[in-house]
């Protein structure tokens, strides 16, 4: 793994790039939709078909379950971790919605979420009837004040959970500090750090959060369909009501009659993973620590900033974090009709995504300046400013 010290430049970049497809055709700046496949992940993903036409049922034993194994590790260097506090999941959902019917609400009945979550964080609470949802607000609707988890958080609270980075303004937050405020009141923390891994280094053991769940559809650029939960030593006796075969301590047991469950996460595992993503996340998680996760978020910065300078010279106004230590990958734009946009670039094979009211440019490592210049002086063109 190459050091910090030695940033990623113009000339490496391109040579990761090369290894994306994608690139043969457009200017792609929206990995925080879906990251681009790689060769090495597409190869994977034959490699799969292969493995199961020549082998059927057996390649279970012989190819699926080592490469669970594989992934599972993988997942647990990116977030240092410990293997047994990981485990593997079909989607940010899935994961939530596992953890959240593994909590005890008959004393504490009330879950603190932020107003700017994606969804799904405040979704599987909002359906429990025994729940009493509280909502963090956003005064500026770019990011939460630390203060507004300290007012809400209190001896009713049985958990925080809520983004490490929001999906609609990019704004990071401190989810070690919002941590001390869950455990102070005797709550725990649940982290939603999909739009984090692969991007930002994290580090659940230093943060000391209690769940954290990530995946491989965005920045790690592996696919749909494989998420992962990191649970804590502290929560590993909780038992999830929503399970599967996965959970077992002995799945191949096939014990029916009663359910003794693993004593790792595995707990929190469901049914049959989505193996084709396991195949096209192991190359994908690989190349990521091969480049280093420090290393891409310096990159990453340094390019969002370069989108920053040259929307203020457009005159456009910056949805997200001014100060880049504040914000994870992605510079959103206000603009009135964001899809048309979003369409008029794509008309120039640029690729960016539109959100309410705003435009997301998400560029990652293997993104060039003159990918950044393009796109913006196509943004300009768009809406007839001069930069």
């Amino acid at each position: 793994m190459t050091s910090l010290s030695d940033p990623i430049d113009e000339a490496e970049a391109e040579g990761y790039r090369r290894r994306f497809p994608i690139f043969q055709h457009k200017r792609y700046l929206n990995s925080c939709s879906l990251g681009p496949i790689s060769q090495a992940s597409r190869e994977a993903l034959v490699q799969y078909a292969d493995d199961w036409a020549e082998f059927g049922a057996p390649a279970w034993w012989l190819r699926w379950i080592p490469r669970m194994e594989r992934v599972r590790e993988l997942f647990a260097l990116a977030i240092n971790a410990r293997p047994d506090n990981v485990t593997i999941h079909h989607s940010a959902s899935s994961a939530l919605s596992s953890i959240a019917s593994a909590i005890d609400y008959s004393r504490r009945n009330k879950v603190v979420v932020a107003e700017i979550d994606f969804p799904t964080i405040a979704y599987q609470w909002l359906v429990k009837r025994n729940v009493e949802v509280v909502f963090a607000r956003s005064s500026d609707g770019i990011t939460i004040p630390l203060e507004e988890y300290d007012r809400l958080v209190d001896e009713r609270t049985a958990a925080v959970a809520t983004s490490h980075v929001f999906y609609a303004t990019g704004a990071r937050q401190d989810i070690a500090a919002i941590t001390r405020t869950a455990h102070d009141r005797g709550a725990i923390s649940i982290v939603d750090g999909y739009h984090t891994v692969g991007l930002l280094p994290v580090d659940v053991a230093a943060a000391n959060v209690d769940f954290y769940v990530g995946g491989t559809l965005k920045w790690v650029c592996g696919g749909p369909g494989l998420t992962f939960i990191y649970a804590a030593d502290r929560v590993l006796g909780s038992l999830p009501e929503v399970t599967g075969w996965f959970a077992a301590r002995d799945q191949f047991g096939f014990e029916t009659t009663r359910f003794e469950p693993a004593d790792s996460a595995a707990r929190f595992q469901l049914g049959t993973p989505a193996v084709p993503t396991i195949y096209t996340g192991i190359p994908a998680l690989e190349l990521m620590l091969e480049v280093g996760i420090d290393r891409i978020y310096e990159r990453v910065r340094g390019l969002t900033d370069l989108i920053a300078l040259r929307a203020d010279e457009m005159n456009l106004e910056v949805a997200s974090p001014r100060k880049s230590a504040a914000r994870g990958g992605v510079i959103m734009l206000r603009m009135a009709d964001p899809a048309a946009a979003v369409d008029a670039l794509n008309a120039q094979d640029i690729t960016v995504d539109a959100r309410p009211g705003k435009v997301r440019i998400s560029p990652h490592y293997f993104n060039t300046i003159d990918d950044i210049e393009v796109t913006l002086a196509a943004f300009a063109d768009h809406v007839g400013v001069g930069v």
